[in-house]
């Protein structure tokens, strides 16, 4: 990951360093990804991005994580205890993730290329990775419910996780398909990747709510 050498630059050279790199990303595979675009958008020499990371892998892992953690802490924002029903909470995370879109973009942008574009062997390990984090994640979340009364004790964990990551992942190409959102178009026009969508987004979520609830109750 990043060294001491980036991590003691400026805050303002950090930054303007870290939305170069995920604006490259962003748009390009990780193949096709170029450093020397990056270091010429910055205007600085190549070799000062090796004394930071020591590859493109690394640099990559570092905008994952760097996109992760402000994705998180949008995520954060919505406390469970805050609502009584479970499905208005989801709804609202939801919700904040259109926030991190509008808010956050490049790492928005990023991290659909991540969950949907990406197809690097050298980032495959990683990409498998970041799927089992997601299960692993919806499996504490569904224990927890089952526990409270959410959710039917009955069903198999597992099962249910598989089938709530399947769904929210298919998000997006609900979108896609019966919305019209275009986010290829988007991410080239230099827009949020649901290009100010909010209210189709959230008809499709809403849509697949329901589903859930009457599936998962």
């Amino acid at each position: 990951m990043s060294n001491s050498t980036f991590n003691n630059l400026s805050p303002d050279k950090r930054d303007r360093f870290i939305n170069a790199a995920l604006e490259e990303f962003a748009v390009n595979d990780f193949n096709s990804a170029s450093i020397t675009q990056i270091v010429k958008v910055l205007g600085i020499a190549k070799g000062s991005v090796y004394q930071y990371f020591e590859n493109k892998l690394e640099l990559w892992l570092f905008l994952k994580k760097h996109c992760e953690t402000t994705k998180l802490g949008y995520i954060k924002e919505i406390k469970r205890t805050d609502y009584p029903d479970f499905w208005k909470y989801y709804r609202a995370v939801y919700a904040n993730g259109i926030n991190f879109d509008l808010e956050a973009p490049l790492c928005s942008l990023f991290l659909y290329r991540v969950g949907f574009k990406e197809t690097s062997n050298e980032l495959l390990p990683y990409l498998n990775s970041w799927k089992k984090q997601a299960n692993d994640m919806f499996i504490q979340l569904i224990e927890a419910e089952k526990k409270s009364g959410s959710f039917n004790k009955k069903n198999s964990t597992n099962i249910m996780a598989h089938f709530m990551v399947t769904m929210s992942m298919s998000v997006a190409e609900l979108l896609q398909n019966n919305y019209k959102v275009d986010f290829e178009k988007n991410i080239k026009k230099g827009k949020p990747l649901f290009g100010g969508n909010a209210k189709e987004l959230m008809k499709a979520v809403d849509e697949l709510i329901k589903l859930l609830e009457k599936a998962l109750k």
